[in-house]
């Protein structure tokens, strides 16, 4: 009895072994699968250059303007927004200034998106076609989709305890 018992014993340890040595197996496995994906990823990753695409010095700077340009008219439009975020909380402010406010903001808009698309269809005309491409997907040619503006990290404190709400 106590032999059977023994070799049931000794059967699933090797039986227990057996699985631990799939398992090992199946990992390494993964693993140098991953490395090569890895290895193969890291040499595809030297990207493309204006350069490589035929895009001369000259309209590299028109490039570089048109970006700057762009961030311009992030930066302004933001700036714009908190003086229009001021207006709405001024109970104080009478119809004509606002109306002016408006105006001013929106002509100042209208002009800074003709300067850019002035640009970009200059650019359009003389990039060549792959550049064209490769800039509209990055984003630096219009593509459609409204630019990422990063929020501004606003210090707020936690520990102050909650403003009371106003009496009526």
């Amino acid at each position: 009895m106590q032999d059977a018992k023994g070799r049931r014993n000794q059967e699933s340890r090797i039986s227990y072994g057996k699985h631990i040595l799939a398992i090992l197996i199946c990992v390494a496995l993964f693993g140098v699968i991953a490395w090569a994906q890895k290895n193969n990823n890291d040499e595809n990753r030297e990207g493309t250059t204006l350069g490589d695409l035929g895009v001369t010095e000259a309209q590299k700077a028109q490039l570089e303007e048109l970006w700057d340009l762009k961030r311009q008219k992030d930066i302004q439009a933001i700036n714009d927004l908190k003086t229009l975020n001021r207006l709405v909380k001024d109970s104080l402010v009478e119809d004509i200034e606002i109306q002016k406010t408006l105006d001013e903001f929106r002509a100042k808009r209208k002009e800074m998106q003709e300067q850019i698309e002035k640009i970009e269809a200059e650019l359009v005309q003389i990039l060549p076609t792959r550049a064209q491409l490769h800039l509209t997907l990055m984003g630096v040619l219009d593509n459609g989709i409204p630019r990422r503006i990063k929020k501004a990290q606003t210090r707020k404190n936690t520990d102050t305890a909650p403003k009371p709400p106003p009496e009526q």
